[in-house]
Order: C-alpha cells, then sequence, then structure tokens
C-alpha cells in the first residue's frame, strides 16, 4: 500500500531525487556523503514526519507489517526500485535500545524528534572462533532532530541505538545495498558472545 500523499514535499519525493545520483558513485563513501548532506532536510520536514506516523498508525501499525522486519519498531517505507537504498522508520519508547549488531550495507542513521544515543564498538577478535567475539566501547554519540550518523557493513558498522530519555523518539534510516549475506550479527559484550539473527521470512523457510 503507497504512503499516503503530504504537501508540499512527500517521501517519494526526496527519494526519486537520490537514486539516480546515488547509482553514479562506487565507493560507500561517497554514497554515505550523499545521503548526510541530503537527509536532514527530509528529518526536518515536521509535515512529513507526522503524516508517515499517521500513516504508520492507520495502515502499518498491527503485527502483520512487522513480521518481516529484524527489528520490532522497525518499518521500510521505500525500497528504491533499482536496489539502490531503502529508507527505514525506527519508533524508540523510552528508554528503548537495539542488542548490539553489525550491518550488511552502509547506511545513514538520523534523529527526526527527540534525542538518540549511538554507542559504537570495536572487534578485538579475528573472528575465527565460532560464537565468540569481543568487543570494546570506541564511542557514544548523541544525535539531536536534523542530525546524522553513519554505519559500515560486517565489524566497522557495530553499534547499538537508543532512546536515552522519557519520551517517544523518531529515527528515520537510510541503508544502502546489502551484501549477499542473509543475516546479521547479534554481540552480547558480557559473555564475549556472537549469534547469527536471520529475518522472519528466511527463519520460516529455514526448517525446510
Amino acid at each position: 500500500m503507497p504512503l499516503s500523499p503530504v504537501s508540499p514535499k512527500d517521501l517519494h519525493d526526496y527519494c526519486a531525487e537520490w537514486s539516480d545520483p546515488l547509482g553514479q558513485f562506487a565507493d560507500n563513501e561517497s554514497k554515505i556523503a550523499y545521503v548526510r548532506q541530503r537527509l536532514p532536510a527530509l528529518l526536518e520536514n515536521q509535515l512529513l514526519i507526522t503524516a508517515l506516523l499517521n500513516d504508520i498508525k492507520q495502515n502499518y501499525g498491527g503485527a502483520e507489517r512487522r513480521r518481516h522486519m529484524l527489528f520490532d519498531n522497525e518499518w521500510r517505507l521505500h525500497m528504491d526500485a533499482k536496489r539502490r537504498f531503502s529508507v527505514r522508520m525506527y519508533l524508540y519508547r523510552p528508554g528503548e535500545v537495539t542488542f548490539v549488531h553489525d550491518h550488511s550495507s552502509w547506511g545513514v542513521i538520523g534523529c527526526a524528534s527527540g534525542e538518540m544515543e549511538i554507542v559504537k564498538y570495536r572487534r578485538e577478535d579475528d573472528g575465527q572462533k565460532n560464537g565468540y567475539a569481543h568487543l570494546e566501547e570506541t564511542e557514544r554519540i548523541t544525535c539531536t532532530p536534523g542530525r546524522t550518523d553513519t554505519t559500515l557493513p560486517l565489524d566497522e558498522g557495530i553499534h547499538r541505538v537508543g532512546n536515552p530519555t522519557d519520551q517517544m523518539i523518531v529515527v528515520i534510516n537510510v541503508y544502502g545495498t546489502p551484501l549477499r549475506r542473509l543475516y546479521i550479527n547479534r554481540f552480547d559484550i558480557e559473555n564475549n558472545r556472537v549469534t547469527k539473527i536471520f529475518p522472519p521470512r528466511l527463519k520460516r523457510k529455514m526448517p525446510a
């Protein structure tokens, strides 16, 4: 179901502008730089953010919509027709945080409302021991509305994202074309463990 039209500029207007330029860049750094220049305009468009929230409430709020996503608070808003990028919204309740995880693509993380905290980690082991990972925290970043941060694929993008406030926050992320890996890694930093997390649609097929 398409998102409801929004005036004066809706989500599809932004995404249509981004597609061809992103297709011209060969490296992740250039793609990230391009999105970081343009995503703040979307994040600061409060008319659009309100319309997207209303649309989720009316059309996408049920479990059926979320069952294909890795995170319960995740909604896919747009998938580029040429698979160059996707746009996703995350709604964080007060105090809610993700588990520590990596990514299969580059990404630009944007705060649309409230205050978002990002904690980044460096993997210290060589990844050769099955189920084992030792991480060290490297950085904590606070993003306010209109501000962005970035992530990279695999070990270069290990982080957790959360809401340190007592109000719900809205986060909108742009992700590039994923690597040919069907899972992300979930890290247990207290016990130095790592497990693979598959999308729900793949988990249902795996027993077959």
